[in-house]
C-alpha cells in the first residue's frame, strides 16, 4: 500500500511540476552551452534531398549564438566547424560551466516519411522548463510533436539544465524543403533564443 501511495504521489508531483513549467524557468543563468549535433565523420541524418543534418545543425546553432549574444548571454559552442566531437566531450564542456544551461540542436529522421514537425527532449525535472519553453516557441509556426523525456547521453549525463531540440524531419519532403531555407532556420533559431531567455527566471 505504501509503495502504491508513493507512486501516486510521484505521479501527482510530476503532473504538477510539468503543468507549472509555462510560468517558471530553471533559475538565473548567464551562460548557454550550444551543441550543434554531429559533425565531421558523423554526418547525422541524411535528407530526402541529400542534405546532411550536421550542416543544418551547425548553421542553426550559429544563428542561436548570435541571438543569445545580442540578448547579453555568454555562449560556449561545443563545435564551431565541421569536425567530430565525442558525446562525453560535449557533456564535459557543459559540466565545467557553472551558471549555465545546455541546448543541443538537431534535425530529425524517421522511417515513416510522413513524420514531421519539431520536438524537444529533456531528461530530469529541472530541465523540463527549458525544454517546454523552447518547444512552446517552436510550436507557434511548426508542427508540434511536443516535449518528451529521453535518456540521450548529452541529457542524462549533464549536470546542467539541458534540452535537445529536433528542428524538423529531413526524412519528410516538406520539412526538408523548409530546412533548406535560411529564413526557416532563422525562425527556428529565433524561437530557440526566446525559449532560452524565458527560462532564465
Amino acid at each position: 500500500m505504501r509503495s502504491l501511495f508513493c507512486a501516486a504521489l510521484l505521479s501527482v508531483t510530476v503532473v504538477f511540476l510539468t503543468g507549472c513549467a509555462s510560468t517558471r524557468g530553471v533559475g538565473r543563468f548567464h551562460t548557454v552551452v550550444l551543441d550543434a549535433g554531429h559533425g565531421g565523420i558523423d554526418r547525422g541524418a541524411k535528407g530526402v534531398d541529400g542534405s546532411t543534418e550536421k550542416k543544418y545543425a551547425l548553421d542553426t546553432a550559429k544563428r542561436v549564438e548570435r541571438g543569445l549574444k545580442r540578448a547579453g548571454y555568454r555562449v560556449v559552442m561545443t563545435r564551431k566547424g565541421d569536425y567530430f566531437i565525442a558525446l562525453p566531450s560535449r557533456v564535459a564542456i557543459s559540466n565545467r560551466r557553472s551558471g549555465a544551461v545546455f541546448v543541443s540542436i538537431h534535425y530529425n529522421w524517421a522511417r515513416r516519411s510522413s513524420a514531421s514537425g519539431t520536438e524537444t527532449f529533456y531528461y530530469n525535472l529541472k530541465s523540463y522548463p527549458l525544454a517546454a519553453n523552447i518547444q512552446r516557441e517552436l510550436a507557434r509556426f511548426t508542427g508540434n510533436r511536443g516535449v518528451k523525456r529521453s535518456r540521450f547521453h548529452v541529457l542524462r549525463n549533464n549536470a546542467r539544465p539541458s534540452a535537445l531540440v529536433e528542428c524538423g524531419f529531413l526524412s519528410n519532403s516538406s520539412d526538408a524543403r523548409k530546412a533548406r531555407s535560411s529564413s526557416y532556420r532563422q525562425r527556428v533559431a529565433g524561437a530557440i533564443v526566446r525559449g532560452i531567455v524565458k527560462s532564465s527566471r
